[in-house]
């Protein structure tokens, strides 16, 4: 069986900040321009794209993790918000403009369907249901997970004399004294409670936003939308509601019977 070697690409440079439009730009629009005369040109397009994909996404995941790990770093915040109102927006524009580039090129069957097939059914799928008036509604949606997130990440709780996260005190839950337990478990709902109105709220402005981005990419609902924005091509709605119904006749009287064992040991 013959080897095929993948093109190298060193495309983007290593000091790249991906985090900044005027940085990521210039490559972005030189992909789209590329002209492509042949199969493998359409290969080095793909390895040329991935890896400049690859520096927005790490950029993207940098400031995440260090958003969610100060949520009271208003700097932080800050400089994630940016990415989501300034960045996010114009990748999602060139993304679809590259989507079809490739899965529109004569060469795009051409080439080995057994290492780039699945790539180019999830791109036609990303064009199929692009529409430019969800780009705003999608930066509304990432806006409105930041907030739950910076909810969350606030909640925290005086136990035994030292405040600690709602994650730091996940370990009580497992302590073998009941009243440990049990005390850890009160703090955590009462907090959780305390900001219920607040992260409802977020839960229900995040359905009309989604039911809209649906709506406008002509799905009747957001699962349906979802299930193709997430390229599960391999199982339906039906297959998961029939998954659920095996768990709850198969999983969960045994789940039952281990908590219920477990109480006993636990006293």
């Amino acid at each position: 069986m013959p080897t095929t070697v993948t093109p190298a690409s060193d495309f983007v440079p290593s000091d790249l900040d991906g985090a900044r439009w005027q940085n990521l730009e210039p490559y972005y629009t030189a992909l789209i321009e590329r002209t492509l005369k042949c199969e493998n040109c359409l290969e080095q397009l793909i390895l040329d794209r991935s890896e400049l994909d690859a520096a927005a996404s790490e950029a993207a995941a940098l400031l995440y993790i260090n958003m969610t790990r100060r949520t009271d770093d208003a700097e932080r915040k800050k400089a994630y918000l940016d990415f989501v109102e300034n960045v996010q927006p114009q990748l999602r524009e060139v993304s679809f403009k590259l989507d079809r580039k490739i899965v529109e090129s004569p060469f795009a069957e051409k080439l080995d369907q057994e290492r780039y097939g699945v790539m180019l059914r999830a791109l036609r799928a990303d064009v199929e249901i692009f529409r430019e008036e969800n780009i705003p509604l999608q930066t509304e949606d990432t806006k409105l997970g930041q907030r739950f997130s910076e909810i969350s990440g606030a909640m925290t709780v005086q136990f035994r004399g030292e405040e600690k996260t709602l994650p730091q005190m996940a370990k009580y839950l497992q302590k073998t004294d009941r009243s440990i337990r049990e005390e850890a478990w009160r703090l955590i709902s009462e907090r959780r409670y305390q900001d219920h109105d607040r992260l409802d709220d977020i839960f229900d402005e995040m359905i009309q936003v989604r039911h809209q981005i649906a709506r406008n990419a002509g799905f009747e609902n957001y699962r349906d939308y979802i299930f193709k924005a997430k390229h599960r091509f391999d199982y339906t709605p039906a297959d998961c509601e029939a998954f659920h119904r095996a768990a709850e006749t198969v999983c969960v009287p045994v789940m039952r019977e281990a908590n219920r064992h477990r109480a006993e040991v636990l006293g």
